[in-house]
């Protein structure tokens, strides 16, 4: 697994081997990327307290700026996500950066973005 952090400046990546255990500090943009079909991943994560909302966000490729943010008070990963990733995947217009005008490709990354 490769997690994809970001300091709000630049992308990092940390590999993540079988056996490896990583502890992300709070509030730390990231992106788990599991190139490898099969790989399974367990995250673990604290109770949130209530009202505290959890945001999925998508970053130009090209410039590093911000593309699209969706904030939700999260009950279900699996019921609440998919709607976000719909809503981003299907409009050109959200996908386009306002900062340099290219199009985030959506569901795949660049080949490059990712590498063991």
């Amino acid at each position: 697994m490769l997690l994809k952090l970001f300091d709000g400046n630049e992308f990092y990546d940390v590999p993540i081997r079988e056996g490896d255990i990583f502890l992300l500090p709070a509030h730390v943009r990231h992106s788990p990327q599991r190139p490898q079909e099969g790989s399974i991943g367990l995250v673990i994560e604290p109770a949130r307290p209530e009202g505290l909302l959890d945001a999925l966000e998508w970053y130009c490729f090209k410039c590093g700026g911000l593309v699209f943010r969706d904030e939700i008070d999260l009950v279900s990963i699996v019921d609440d996500f998919p709607p976000i990733y719909e809503k981003f995947y299907n409009s050109v217009d959200i996908r386009t950066c306002k900062s340099c005008g290219e199009v985030h490709p959506g569901k795949e990354p660049p080949p490059e973005w990712v590498k063991l």
